[in-house]
């Protein structure tokens, strides 16, 4: 958790994976997400901002984002990407556990969201079906949720590198990368709503160098560096062969309306 909140790691891993994955990955989620004008939008783990920064241009002139993370420092570096916001983006600082109780004053309290989004971070609450609930409570009627994350084979390619030079990949890694968004949040969505909208992708992240993969693991949740002379070796040997690692990754878009 130390290393997932870490703004700095996480700006990292958002460059290595944007300069190289084959499909914008926020474009792809707004090319489905519904967000209108004048939309008011709660994110949960907004980290940097890598998707805030369109939920703001969607919502237009009318509209606001509360944008709720952990991290002080993310919400300072997203400040500062979002200064001609004006008004229109509302930072809170707290973990998925009590966001509830941090949304304070009549604008952000409950029945008062169109939106509910959060991309790449529920698999961090310690509860995350509680954490549903609460993001449930707070939307208006009519209200909807939209969750990303990565599923299945995820990272798949970069899993067996890791595990060749001998560093460990965690179960909660595991479970976060691979099986959280199938086996928790579709099924809450089911019990919950009416509507469940499913999308998926598989984005490629072609990496040209050794030290782009290098960098990427050293700012993951599961780098290792009493193995990074190992790593670095079987990325030398597999450069040696060839000009590119590819790394697949496998996402899916969970979007829920029409509360039960």
């Amino acid at each position: 958790m130390s290393r997932a909140t870490q703004s700095e790691l996480l700006e990292q891993r958002i460059v290595e994976n944007k300069s190289s994955q084959q499909i914008d990955l926020t474009t792809w989620i707004f090319e489905r997400v519904r967000v209108l004008p004048g939309d008011r939008v709660l994110e949960l783990c907004c980290g940097t901002g890598a998707q805030t920064l369109r939920l703001l241009d969607l919502v237009g002139e009318c509209g606001q984002v509360t944008a709720v993370d952990i991290s002080k420092s993310a919400l300072e570096t997203l400040s500062s990407k979002a200064r001609n916001a004006k008004g229109k983006l509302a930072c809170v600082e707290a973990n998925l556990d009590s966001f509830s109780s941090a949304l304070t004053g009549e604008d952000q309290g409950h029945s008062s969201f169109d939106l509910v989004f959060c991309a790449y971070g529920l698999y961090y609450s310690s509860d995350a079906e509680k954490t549903l609930d609460a993001a449930r409570d707070h939307l208006k009627p009519g209200g909807r949720i939209a969750v990303v994350g990565p599923f299945g084979p995820n990272n798949s390619r970069l899993f067996d590198l890791v595990r060749a030079s001998g560093a460990a990949i965690g179960e909660a890694v595991r479970f976060s990368s691979e099986s959280f968004m199938p086996q928790v949040v579709v099924p809450w969505g089911s019990r919950h709503f009416e509507t469940l909208t499913l999308h998926t992708m598989v984005n490629p992240v072609t990496w040209t160098s050794p030290e782009r993969v290098l960098n990427y693991w050293q700012n993951t949740t599961f780098y290792d560096p009493e193995k990074r002379n190992n790593f670095e070796k079987l990325l030398q040997a597999h450069f040696a062969d060839s000009h590119t690692f590819v790394n697949e990754k496998w996402v899916i878009l969970v979007e829920m309306s029409h509360g039960r």
